[in-house]
């Protein structure tokens, strides 16, 4: 492994290894009721307009991880309850392992497209977005708790909101902040990539306000909310791309009361992403810096911000660690941008050196084809095992 220098490193890294081959063995034996765990989850309706659901993924997630050895909380919140299982260790460090387990699909999705297993992978709305990732996460820690537990504490944080949440940070960011790392389940890319940057995201609604009028009799008295919304958004369009990375994306477009009016108000969403956060905070900026349209105003609402996960020399270092373990698994790891958001950014943004992608390999997330690939879990888990317990090792290393 990358970190490896001297004699106590290489002796922690031998452990390490270990640790991650056993794991791999173990889940690879436990594959059948591992599957029916993920089946049990992808079975239940988690999305924003499921609260009940949402609280049964939680309570689930919770029993399996005492199940495990850990020790739980539940933690009430507007946007549900989120779920910290730890366990605890004999060495120095604290590792978080990051998820969430609502999912983007609205109730009634779990009946029309139930989990389902087809030639080498599993498929089913939330499979790889993140439900695969938790119970990962939670044989992982079954794993561990076998193990010799070279860290202080090693927890699991399960938030219920991550893909409904219009502002703010994760219900559990305040005890994540003196982490040692994080490493969030999101799944890892088709060909094994793991996630080093994010980029950061701006959601917001531009709306106009004109005057209506009959379309017959008094056209030239209205003010056209849709004509000035539409100019106002091809000037957008044209700030793709002054930015690293800016892309400018409408969403959706609403306008019009009825055939033959003047229409007096029209509504657009637009998502703006960056690399840099101050690229997308200059892009919202834009967005709001409205021409002069006669007779029509404009405001903007319901913005949210999520920042960039960059990357930094203690998230790299992170990578080498798991790219070392992923090597002598013989699994491919290597580190990519995208363009998608998660918890994970705002981990990095509050400066805990976060990896991310560490879930089973899969793809088409939000989408009828989500899936995870079967084979995967035995070597991704072990790969979190081993990076865990690596951490840990080095964490104890240095202290010594």
């Amino acid at each position: 492994m990358a970190s490896v220098q001297g004699g106590g490193h290489e002796m922690a890294s031998r452990r390490a290894l270990a640790a991650a081959s056993a794991a791999s063995a173990v889940v690879d034996r436990e594959l059948a009721p591992i599957l029916r765990r993920i089946e049990e989850l992808v079975r239940i309706d988690s999305g924003g307009d499921a609260p009940v659901g949402r609280e049964r993924v939680a309570d689930l997630i919770g029993e399996w991880a005492v199940e495990a050895g850990c020790d739980i909380e539940f933690l009430a919140g507007e946007g549900g309850t989120a779920m910290v299982a730890t366990l605890s260790g004999y060495g120095q460090g604290r590792i978080v392992l990051l998820g969430h387990h609502d999912t983007v699909f609205p109730a009634g999705t779990a009946a029309e497209r139930p989990f389902v297993l087809r030639e080498k992978s599993a498929l089913g709305p939330g499979i790889a977005d993140m439900k695969g990732g938790l119970v990962l996460a939670l044989a992982a820690l079954s794993c561990l708790a076998e193990g010799e537990r070279p860290f202080a504490t090693v927890e699991l944080h399960s938030v219920a909101d991550e893909e409904s949440r219009p502002h703010g940070a994760f219900k559990t960011l305040d005890r994540v902040r003196d982490a040692d790392a994080v490493l969030v389940l999101e799944c890892a890319r088709g060909n094994g990539d793991l996630v080093l940057e994010r980029k950061s995201q701006c959601n917001l609604r531009l709306m106009a306000r004109g005057r209506s009028a009959h379309a017959g009799t008094h056209p030239e008295q209205g003010r056209s909310a849709l004509l000035a919304l539409c100019r106002e958004i091809l000037r957008c369009d044209a700030l793709n791309g002054m930015r690293d990375g800016l892309t400018v994306t409408v969403g959706t477009f609403h306008s019009g009361m009825a055939f033959g009016v003047v229409p007096d108000e029209a509504e657009a969403e637009i998502d703006l992403r960056a690399w840099a956060t101050a690229d997308v905070a200059w892009a919202l900026e834009q967005v709001g810096a409205t021409s002069v349209h006669e007779g029509v105003s404009f405001e903007t609402e319901g913005v949210s911000l999520w920042p960039a996960m960059a990357a930094d020399a203690r998230s790299r270092h992170l990578y080498e660690v798991a790219a070392g373990v992923a090597q002598h698994l013989g699994i491919p790891a290597g580190a990519r941008r995208s363009g998608g958001t998660s918890d994970g950014c705002w981990s990095a943004a509050a400066g805990v050196p976060t990896l991310d992608g560490l879930g089973p390999v899969g793809g088409h997330d939000h989408s009828p084809d989500e899936y995870i690939e079967v084979a995967s879990f035995p070597e991704r888990c072990g790969l979190l095992v081993g990076l865990v317990t690596a951490l840990g090792l080095d964490r104890n290393t240095v202290a010594e």
